[in-house]
Formats: structure tokens, sequence, C-alpha cells
């Protein structure tokens, strides 16, 4: 019988490992200090409130189906506006989508365009992974990063999440 049970548990183990694996939770992100060159504007909702409300998770789900329905072309993508982590009582964010411009495209109703800063200086991580992975091996390969080269975080994070390619966290630095 115990011999069974350890065939159980490596079977589900190396089943856990492998699909960890095929989301990209084993990779690191690539992390640089860096400039945005120019503004990235989001077409969304702006949420104030506590992360488990709600109304928090359905914002999501709204952006995700109004770029799948074609209403808005662009990648899913949030601003933060404090560290998503630390602010779990008073997270203020922006969530929809990255587009690439203001004036191309009609607004669903509810949404509007917001900017995120051009011009600074950022700390900016990249991963080739899962969304459901991505975001934690972001959010603390920029806190590493900051850590590490002395950087103050100004708590400004923008997170995106296209359908090829890299997810990010764009985090702003001070001076």
């Amino acid at each position: 019988m115990n011999r069974w049970l350890l065939i159980l548990f490596l079977v589900v183990f190396v089943g856990g490992a492998s699909v960890y694996a095929y989301l990209g939770g084993f990779k690191q992100p690539e992390v640089a200090l860096t400039t945005v060159p120019q503004p990235i504007y989001l077409a969304g909702q702006h949420f104030k409130g506590r992360a488990d409300s709600p109304g928090f998770g359905p914002m999501f789900r709204q952006a995700q189906q109004i770029k799948s329905s074609g209403q808005l072309h662009g990648d899913l993508g949030n601003i933060y506006y404090n560290d998503p982590d630390a602010a779990s009582d008073s997270l203020k964010a922006f969530i929809g989508l990255v587009v690439a411009d203001t004036t191309s495209q009609k607004l669903p109703a509810g949404f509007h365009y917001t900017t995120f800063f051009t011009q600074q200086q950022v700390v900016r991580a990249r991963i080739e992974a899962s969304y459901m992975v991505a975001p934690g091996k972001l959010y603390e390969g920029v806190k590493e990063y900051a850590k590490r080269h002395n950087l103050k975080l100004l708590q400004v994070y923008l997170e995106r999440f296209p359908d090829t390619g890299a997810n990010e966290v764009i985090a702003v630095v001070g001076i």
C-alpha cells in the first residue's frame, strides 16, 4: 500500500511540475532600467477599493470579453497606482486594454482613456509565460532589481499581457 501511495505521489508531483514548467513557472524575467519613449494608452475603467470586492474580478473579465468580441483591439493591460501586493484594502487601479491610440476606436460604454507616464525612468520586467504565473515573477523581478540597484519605486505599475510575446510589468522609478 505504501508503495502505491509513493508512486501516486511521484506521478502527481511530476505532473504538477510539468504543468508549472509548461506555464513558464521556472523561467526568470528579463529586467532592465529603461525609459518609456512614448505614451502608452489604455482604454478601460478606474477601480478603487478592496481587491476582494465583488466588482474587481468582473472588470478583468469584461476587458477580456470586449477584446474577444472585437469591440476594442489591444493587449490586456492594467495600471496600479499603488503596490497591488501590499494594498489589498485600498487598491487603486485602471483595468482594461493597452491600445495603439485614442482616436481610432470607439470606446464601449463605461470605458475611457488614460495614459501611462512617458519619458521617465522605469524598471521593465518581461517574461514569456502564462498570465497565471507571470505577474508574480514580474513583480518579484522588478522589486529585486530596484533593491539591488538602490532604486526607489514610485508604486505605479503597468501590466501588459499580449496574446503573443512577452508579458511585462513596468514600474516607475523615483529620482
